[in-house]
């Protein structure tokens, strides 16, 4: 196969589509878009980070928004106007029924300049993201192009992602972030030398706090396999030492130059980790926030939850969990003479941490979302992909990427012009 052409074909198709999302979703259509943009402008406008009375979303790691007011300030010396914040009339009780959250109208409804710009560098983000689980798919499945293309076009195609990453919030910037780590753990595993162990922990420790904290499974799973790599394969652990002291000292400063910071980033895991809802473990709520973290996985978008066909999110979530179950089968055959069965094993490391910590959340917030997963999506998409690449004759491997484009376009599509466009975007044209 022409890897260079695919690979174009796959990135020209994710920006494109992105752009469209980031067209047709109306303002403020996203998972909490009007608190992130707030902080930003806010910060932009006033030169001072909002308290959490002000801004739910105050409490977040804070790198996207003085980033996104470095952005509205650039626009602000050009125009004002550029970066207003126009909030429409809001139905404060519609969320996920069958009418608008927000009462935009052929009348009011405006193109906002500074929203759309964060937007679309959070595209730019997600392409990056792309990019690194690419090159941790090649060290991972070397001499498997199919499968890393197959992957690849799963990660990038996948609806939600687009959605999330053609929108105003920090998940983009964690997912970017949990990419870097999936491919550094990989890296660990090749690299004969310990050369760079000096800056993989610190990394893994402070990516989460100044990213999003939906990272930490991701950071755990580098950090378990950086200790496992120094215990158990002989490497000095001299780099070791020196990489924990580091961490204990920056850790410090960091404390004492953003207490409030790090202190809402403890209470944020403590809240996640251990406490539990009301009726939490009950059979009708465990099947609710079960659907509902599938759902906003694959692509249910907007505050009216504009979703993909039944059929669809039911045939992807059992077809993915097929596959990674191949894959593990496949794993348990290999694994003693597969030398590339380690990655394997820190590539199930990544993904079933991530699973367990955001159904661990599930137990404690019903606005636990699949989104919340994209930290691992390469990790998940690879572990989908491999158990049915593995199973199909040679000759069907290699038809296996066009399926799976002309499969996860085919969605993006029908999601568009089955809910997207005659639900969102057609009132703005009546």
């Amino acid at each position: 196969m022409n890897e260079r052409r695919w690979l174009t074909l796959i990135f020209v198709l994710y920006f494109l589509l992105a752009f469209g999302y980031s067209l047709l979703m109306p303002v403020w259509e996203a998972p909490d878009e009007p608190a992130h943009y707030h902080v930003a402008w806010y910060l932009a406008r006033a030169h001072r980070y909002p308290t959490e009375k002000m801004n739910y979303e105050a409490k977040q790691p804070r790198t996207f928004y003085y980033l996104g007011a470095w952005v509205l300030r650039g626009l602000d010396e050009l125009n004002t106007r550029y970066t207003e914040y126009y909030f429409p009339h809001e139905y404060r009780a519609n969320i996920r029924v069958p009418i608008r959250r927000f009462d935009w109208n052929d009348k009011n409804y405006r193109f906002m300049l500074g929203v759309h710009v964060l937007r679309w560098i959070n595209i730019i983000f997600g392409g990056l993201a792309l990019w690194l689980n690419w090159k941790a798919f090649q060290l991972i499945a070397i001499h498997k192009v199919e499968l890393q293309l197959t992957a690849l076009t799963l990660t990038a195609l996948t609806p939600q992602y687009i959605h999330i990453t053609s929108s105003v919030s920090n998940d983009t910037l964690g997912t970017l972030a949990g990419a870097s780590l999936f491919y550094l753990s990989m890296q660990t595993l090749q690299d004969k030398t310990n050369r760079f162990m000096l800056l993989y922990i610190p990394l893994a420790v402070i990516l989460p706090f100044v990213t999003k904290l939906t990272v930490l499974p991701v950071s755990l799973a580098l950090i378990i396999v950086v200790l496992w790599k120094s215990f158990f394969k002989s490497v000095q652990l001299k780099w070791l030492v020196i990489s924990v002291v580091f961490v204990l000292v920056l850790a410090g400063v960091f404390y004492v130059l953003l207490p409030e910071m790090i202190r809402a980033a403890i209470g944020e895991i403590n809240w996640r980790l251990f406490s539990l809802r009301k009726n939490a473990l009950t059979y009708n709520y465990l099947v609710f926030i079960s659907r509902q973290i599938i759902q906003t996985y694959w692509g249910e978008v907007g505050w009216l939850a504009v979703g993909l066909p039944g059929w669809i999110s039911v045939f992807l979530p059992i077809s993915g969990f097929m596959g990674a179950m191949l894959s593990l089968r496949s794993l348990s055959r290999s694994r003693n003479t597969d030398p590339t069965a380690r990655y394997w094993v820190a590539v199930w490391l990544i993904a079933l941490l991530t699973i367990l910590v955001v159904a661990r959340n599930g137990l404690t917030t019903g606005a636990t979302q699949g989104r919340f997963l994209f930290p691992a999506i390469g990790a998940l998409s690879l572990l989908m992909a491999h158990g049915w690449y593995d199973i199909l004759p040679e000759r069907y491997q290699h038809k296996l990427p066009v399926f799976m484009l002309l499969f996860m376009l085919t969605c993006n599509l029908l999601l568009w012009f089955t809910g997207i466009i005659p639900i969102y975007y057609q009132p703005f044209l009546d």
